[in-house]
């Protein structure tokens, strides 16, 4: 075992762990110093080896870019989750993540690879990948492309972020085994103090946090002893929307979408509407081979919460013929839809602007499809089989019932006609019948009769 030496005021040591020295300081004893080599030691026998360097000599930003590479390729969310790790890389100077879509090969393509012998290129490089994730070069990385019209808007963010662009490069530029709980509550706060929202302040430490538990879990990496992104303090999110569009601003944008200059757009925003599924499920993963036309069904093989059948209504189906007429011979395994997200955004908020609509998102048709089915049905399971929710609570978020909904549904039907008021009896009028005379007795028989 190495003895401990003095460093400055405190205590520093350096054991060969794995056949490789780590440098370990900042003790305040020479026991401390010991007594942690010894204890590393002892997990590295016990657990094995940690995969890459370990986390002594690989800082932060290097760690979360060889997780990007690893584990990207696989997630769902992969283009925003580079987003937020090319920040740290970039902090640091590190080469940046590159991301791509793998679209899955057409039989077009298998049959061409399998004449030339060839791979096919849109092929997965992994099974099950569903991105295929790069490191750009130096050159690309130092340079970001910023669209036209947008550098006097990035100038102001990077002015506006000067205190947490701080605290992100010392915490990328720490070597992970170094990093502690409140370097990474200091850039938190930091976010909060430059004017992040609660929601992004929380995509960003989750980002953190699941890099520390996928190191300890995945790649052996025994410290931090405690993730260091969790317990911290952190604004609420208050994220619920309850906006639904009303039917008078479904004419007003349907009158203004018919000006788009991409005549798909209006089919694509029925279908959104009509089916309350969210936009990257029609636009990234829905095929014209999944429409069952006979059942009136979409079927999605992998959407956000695995596979399901979308039930498409009247105007749905409407809406997917008037599609597949703009695409004539389109290949069964080619997406039905052929608009990007940005483009259909874009377009969504001309739309507004033209008709006047504030307030409303293109995910709120989500909301207002799951409403108005409620209101139609009156039965949540109904509405869950139509969104796709795996709880109700969840489903719950999207009903957004308000008190003009009910006021609507108690004066949907007429008032009852009043009772006809209730007849008075008509009285009876009694007529005395002579029976019999017997002397100065006369017998009366008295009949009943009605009254004149």
């Amino acid at each position: 075992m190495a003895e401990a030496y003095r460093v400055a005021t405190g205590w520093a040591i350096r054991p060969q762990i794995g056949g490789e020295r780590v440098y370990l300081d900042g003790f305040s004893t020479k026991t401390a110093a010991e007594k942690e080599a010894r204890r590393l030691l002892c997990e590295y026998e016990d657990r094995g080896a940690p995969k890459h360097a370990g986390p002594h000599k690989t800082t932060l930003a290097k760690a979360m870019q060889l997780y990007g590479l690893e584990r990207l390729p696989f997630l769902k969310g992969a283009e925003q989750e580079a987003n937020r790790i090319n920040k740290v890389l970039r902090a640091a100077g590190e080469r940046v993540l590159s991301v791509k879509r793998i679209d899955a090969p057409t039989p077009d393509d298998i049959v061409r690879a399998a004449e030339n012998k060839e791979t096919p290129e849109d092929s997965p490089p992994k099974k099950g990948a569903l991105f295929k994730v790069e490191l750009k070069s130096a050159a690309d990385s130092a340079k970001r492309a910023i669209p036209k019209g947008l550098h006097q808007h990035r100038q102001g963010l990077a002015t506006k972020t000067l205190k947490s662009d701080k605290c992100r490069t010392e915490l990328a530029k720490s070597k992970v085994a170094d990093i502690t709980r409140h370097q990474v509550q200091e850039l938190m706060d930091a976010l909060r103090s430059d004017g992040l929202s609660a929601s992004s302040l929380q995509l960003e430490r989750a980002t953190l946090r699941v890099f520390f538990y996928h190191a300890a879990a995945s790649w052996n990496w025994t410290v931090p002893a405690q993730n260091p992104a969790t317990k911290l303090k952190m604004p609420s999110v208050d994220n619920g929307r309850d906006r639904v569009m009303s039917e008078e601003e479904q004419e007003r944008l349907e009158s203004a979408l018919e000006d788009c200059r991409n005549k798909m757009v209006p089919h694509i925003l029925t279908l959104l509407r009509e089916t309350a599924m969210r936009s990257s499920e029609p636009l990234q993963q829905a095929k014209w081979c999944d429409v069952q036309w006979e059942r009136n069904v979409l079927h999605l093989d992998d959407g956000k919460a695995g596979q399901r059948d979308v039930p498409l209504s009247p105007l749905a189906v409407r809406a997917l013929r008037e599609m597949q007429a703009m695409q004539p011979g389109a290949h069964p395994r080619s997406c039905i839809v052929n608009v990007s997200y940005e483009a259909l955004k874009a377009a969504w908020k001309r739309a507004c602007e033209r008709a006047g609509v504030d307030g409303l998102n293109m995910h709120d048709l989500r909301h207002t499809a799951a409403t108005r089915l409620m209101l139609k049905t009156g039965n949540m399971s109904i509405v869950q089989a139509l969104t796709g929710h795996k709880t109700l609570s969840q489903l719950g978020r999207y009903i957004n019932v308000k008190a003009d909904d009910v006021v609507k549904v108690l004066h949907a039907e007429p008032l009852p006609p009043n009772p006809p008021a209730a007849s008075s009896p008509t009285p009876q009028r009694i007529t005395p019948v002579i029976d019999s005379v017997e002397g100065n007795v006369v017998r009366l028989q008295l009949a009943q009769g009605r009254a004149a």
